[in-house]
């Protein structure tokens, strides 16, 4: 079992796509493992006979575990498990890899990603077994369990791929005929035992399905409060629940919060969008990084992480950024982002953000984020306070780009402003620090032609 994210424990194999007895080759895709963070496709690290499958479909496996033994072509017997870089800091990208296509094509966003087509290469397999309807892994495996025909059942993806909720609002709708006749019956057993008149069962057959909740009254009493649905957690949700309960216990936060100025990066995003100049059109959430990972360069400080009774500032600025996902968050990292023009960051952002639609990644996509920034502006937020991602020192929480009422000169007048929050470890940096932070990300991203500067 590789190790495909920094708090990768285990993983759960999803599907084998290969059997016993079968032939692989190194490189192809045998099996989909569900991790922390995502479904991930396995790839052999050799060629051969797969000899023995070790863990089955639905169990689980730590970190380093064999999963499968091949015999090579020359007779050797081989552990199917990944081989460590020399100083054991993780799986070697090209042995851990969810797929071997992962190069975004850079022609023009309508392009097809490189994801897809590996998807495509390596789940014909799937496709065979799924009717060929696209779908993910955990959508896959629930809807299996339920004995839920994925034909029928309509994709909120993208491309209408099918995903986990849309299976579980499938699975809700059977059932909701059988809760509509439990409830009407406990309803007709309260109305007994209460000395109430009910009309005969067999006059209401029909409408059983059709049944209203239970009002409060209607309820029949009892210790505590009735439980309606009960959802167990996935894995990538029990390990949110488990970093920011450790985040929240252990690391002292404190936050400051400042207004933007963003009148003149609304007017170069818009100049940059009509002028074609560029080939992936920035963002407001690119300008954002970009003035961050600047930002970053001069107040390293923050660009650390606590660790052992000691600061460690990283030479590196590896920024995460967060991706809501089907069944929570996702942190993708953009690596040495101080050293990357706005173009780029904009490229490999998008990049990024097809892999989490998609729910595959390289490990190197998830690991080593040295400071995330998390965007919830395109909902309307004003404002809001982001939990720190341990080891790292800080999170910037981003607002709503908005029209407010500013005072320039002694004038009231419009401008469009943007709040953003910085969350700090305080072991690790005090409020000074901070306040210098954002004074300079205000003043890049106010004065924003030098986010188009490429260079150090």
């Amino acid at each position: 079992m590789p190790k495909l994210s920094d708090t990768m424990e285990e993983g759960t194999i999803l599907r084998w796509l290969k059997k016993e007895g079968d032939t692989i080759t190194a490189g192809e895709v045998i099996a989909e493992v569900e991790t922390d963070k995502a479904d991930m496709e396995l790839e052999a690290t050799a060629s051969g006979t797969l000899a023995a499958i070790e863990v089955k479909e639905g169990e689980s496996a730590a970190v380093g575990a064999v999963l499968a033994r091949v015999e090579g072509g020359d007779g050797a017997r081989r552990e199917e498990k990944p081989r460590r870089d020399d100083d054991g800091g993780g799986v070697r990208a090209e042995e851990a890899r969810p797929s071997k296509e992962r190069r975004r094509d850079a022609e023009g966003e309508g392009d097809e990603p490189a994801t897809r087509r590996g998807d495509e290469r390596g789940g014909a397999a799937r496709d065979r077994e799924a009717g060929a309807v696209k779908s993910s892994p955990s959508a896959r495996q629930l809807a299996e369990e339920h004995g839920i025909d994925l034909g029928e059942v309509r994709g909120s993806g993208p491309g209408g791929r099918i995903v986990k909720d849309d299976v579980a609002g499938a699975i809700e709708r059977r059932r909701a005929p059988a809760r509509g006749r439990a409830a009407e019956e406990g309803r007709e057993a309260g109305g007994r035992a209460a000395g109430e008149v009910r009309e005969p069962r067999g006059e209401r057959d029909d409408d059983r399905a059709r049944a209203p909740r239970p009002t409060r009254e209607d309820r029949p009493a009892r210790a505590g409060v009735p439980v309606a649905e009960r959802h167990a957690l996935s894995r990538m949700r029990r390990s949110i629940a488990k970093r920011m309960t450790e985040s929240f216990r252990d690391v002292p936060h404190f936050a400051v919060t400042t207004e933007i100025d963003m009148s003149e990066a609304v007017r170069l995003k818009e100049a940059l969008k009509t002028s074609g100049a560029y080939v992936t059109a920035p963002t407001y959430t690119h300008m954002v990084l970009r003035a961050t990972a600047l930002a970053l360069r001069k107040h390293p400080r923050l660009n650390a992480s606590y660790r052992d009774d000691a600061v460690d500032v990283h030479a590196d600025v590896n920024l995460g950024m967060a991706v809501a996902v089907e069944d929570g968050l996702i942190v993708p990292i953009l690596r040495h982002v101080d050293e990357l023009g706005l173009e780029e960051i904009a490229a490999e952002a998008r990049r990024l953000a097809e892999q989490a639609a998609q729910g595959r990644f390289a490990s190197a996509d998830l690991s080593g984020g040295t400071f995330t920034v998390s965007n919830l502006g395109m909902f309307d937020i004003d404002s809001f306070t982001a939990v720190i991602n341990p080891p790292q020192a800080g999170i910037l929480a981003v607002g709503a780009i908005k029209e407010r009422a500013v005072v320039r000169s002694g004038q009231v007048v419009v401008a469009r402003t943007m709040r953003v929050t910085l969350s700090c470890d305080h072991r690790v940096v005090d409020g000074v620090v901070a306040s210098k932070f954002l004074e300079d990300l205000k003043q890049l991203l106010e004065s924003p032609i030098v986010l188009v500067v490429h260079g150090r």
